[in-house]
């Protein structure tokens, strides 16, 4: 068996001769079937052709398979195999000889053959872009990807990677040097290759959002000597940190029927109730985030409704997150509403015959009373004679 004498190329095809004579004098030193495997490297038969009429071939698993003289008859022939290598290292090629009848024919034949690495054939990156300051994560696709000893992101090496598999690569991307596109390398034993470039975005400047709940839920109804506990949530995002938040929660429409408790806090920075007025002040770090709570007692008074909103006044960076609500309200049942004075009674209370009768009597006495001084007056005034 022959091959080439130097180094070959993976990905390119290259010749074996298996020569087969059978001119030994002794018939049982013919061959009329030879089983050839190959193993190392990753390497195929791509075709196995005979100089002779009377032999076949089957190498249809690709690795291994045969060629035989099919009328069994020790036809002499040359078998010319071509090889395809897809990976660097030593591809090995074994043939093992039999007589027609079935018996092996002499010791084994082996042939290795020296594969160059191949460059690497990245083809493929996804995401290509992201932050400026990195941290991201990649997947390089391609080809000869195993081996890989660097992934740099235009000139800086990857925070960290990893060689999946002989076709894809995981990478951490680093911060990058400045905005704009960055060439991405693969290097291997056996050269450097680029899927294309990456692009690190401008940053957008950070900001923050804020949203505001209550438990009992903001639109139930509370009554007097109530707690109504406040959670006001404060979130920073984009690519930048953000320093000097503040946000202001106005009590003004709480605080006239409700009294606030003690327990005023925050998990960051500071808060202060002045004025009818929570303020909080605090920095943020990137996905940084903090809640501020407090609790009030309802009471008698005001307008029968807790209401209130957070707010950024003046600092464009803070918002009301989206989909969330930043005001609360509460309908107050049970407050004390202004006396009425009591009508005076149209009826007597019914105390017995005797009051009755004293009223009764009281009147007939009237009655007579004026009789008796109507009389005297038409008396008085007869002629005399």
């Amino acid at each position: 068996m022959t091959g080439p004498a130097a180094p070959v190329p993976a990905d390119a095809p290259y010749t074996v001769l298996v020569h087969i004579p059978n001119n030994e004098p002794s018939q049982l030193s013919h061959v009329g079937r030879v089983e050839i495997t190959l193993s190392g490297a990753a390497a195929t038969v791509t075709s196995a052709q005979s100089s002779s009429p009377f032999w076949t071939c089957d190498f249809s698993a690709g690795t291994s398979g045969s060629c035989q003289d099919k009328e069994k008859s020790a036809h002499d022939t040359v078998l010319t195999l071509t090889v395809l290598p897809t990976t660097g290292g030593t591809v090995t090629i074994n043939t093992t000889s039999f007589h027609p009848v079935g018996h092996r024919v002499g010791p084994d034949d082996i042939l290795k053959t020296t594969v160059l690495t191949p460059p690497p054939a990245p083809t493929g990156l996804a995401p290509d872009h992201g932050p400026s300051a990195g941290g991201g994560r990649v997947t390089i696709t391609g080809r000869h990807l195993t081996g890989a000893t660097a992934v740099d992101f235009g000139g800086v090496a990857a925070t960290a990677f990893t060689v999946d598999s002989d076709t894809r690569i995981t990478a951490t991307v680093p911060a990058g040097k400045a905005t704009g596109k960055a060439e991405v390398t693969v290097t291997t034993a056996g050269g450097t290759g680029s899927p294309g470039q990456y692009t690190y975005d401008v940053p957008t400047p950070g900001g923050y959002t804020f949203a505001k709940s209550a438990a009992p839920a903001s639109g139930s109804t509370v009554r007097v000597g109530d707690r109504v506990t406040y959670t006001v949530t404060v979130r920073q995002h984009g690519d930048g940190a953000v320093t000097g938040a503040r946000v202001v929660d106005d009590l003004s429409g709480v605080l006239d029927d409700a009294v606030l408790g003690a327990d005023v806090a925050a998990g960051s920075g500071t808060v202060a109730v002045r004025n009818g007025k929570l303020t909080w002040n605090g920095d943020l770090p990137v996905g940084g985030s903090t809640t501020i709570t407090y609790s009030v007692t309802v009471k008698n008074g005001g307008d029968r409704r807790l209401s209130g909103a957070v707010s950024a006044p003046d600092d464009a960076r803070g918002t009301c997150d989206d989909g969330k609500s930043c005001a609360t309200e509460h309908t107050v049942r049970g407050a004390s509403a202004p006396s009425e004075v009591p009508r005076p009674s149209d009826e007597l209370a019914d105390t017995g015959a005797t009051v009755l009768g004293t009223t009764a009597a009281g009147g007939a006495l009237l009655a007579l009373g004026g009789l008796s001084l109507a009389l005297g007056r038409r008396l008085g005034q007869r002629p005399r004679a």
